[in-house]
Formats: C-alpha cells, structure tokens, sequence
C-alpha cells in the first residue's frame, strides 16, 4: 500500500482485493445481491456478539487514527508551504504534468 501512497498511482478494485484494502469485488449488476446476502448473513447471527466483535476490533484503528492526526495534520500544513505544492497545483490547474524539484 505505500508504494501507492509514494507514487499516487491508481489502483484498480482487483488490486485492492488482492493485496486486502477490501474484501470482494463484483460486477455492478451484482452488487445489490452481494450487499444483501451479507446483510441477512449479519442480521442472522448472533448480534450482540457481533457488535461487541465490531467494538474491540475497532479500538486499535481508532488509537491510530488519533495518533496520526496530529502529525498528519503538520506535515501537511508544511507541505502546503513547498514549492513542490505550489508546482502540484500549477500543474494541475493548467492540465500538464509536474516538475517538481525537491523543494
């Protein structure tokens, strides 16, 4: 995944499912059927056991999530001062692709 986030190169949803972004891809005239399927899954087990699931494994990601705020919040109000950003939106704004420097 971080070669993604270095290289903002797009990926696809089969590459997404591969590496494990997500957990299934289906053509759209599928969809409806695939959502519903899992939700009566869900809805049949067992619910509280489910929700208490959701609950403890939700407890790591949101103390990393908080724990990169602050930081991602920095970096990024330093990345909009580069010249680097400044030639980001330049570049994007007349439709031609970035030189950056470094800077």
């Amino acid at each position: 995944a971080k070669e993604y986030l270095f290289t903002g190169d797009l990926m696809s949803a089969t590459e997404a499912e591969r590496i494990g972004l997500i957990n299934h891809v289906v053509p759209l005239d599928e969809l409806d059927d695939k959502v519903y399927s899992l939700a009566r899954r869900l809805a049949a087990g067992a619910s509280k056991s489910i929700r208490w699931t959701k609950q403890v494994t939700n407890i790591p990601l949101r103390q990393l999530a908080h724990s990169m705020m602050d930081l991602s919040i920095s970096v990024e109000t330093q990345s909009n001062l580069t010249a680097d950003h400044q030639e980001a939106v330049s570049a994007f704004t007349n439709k031609r692709k970035p030189d950056f420097s470094g800077g």
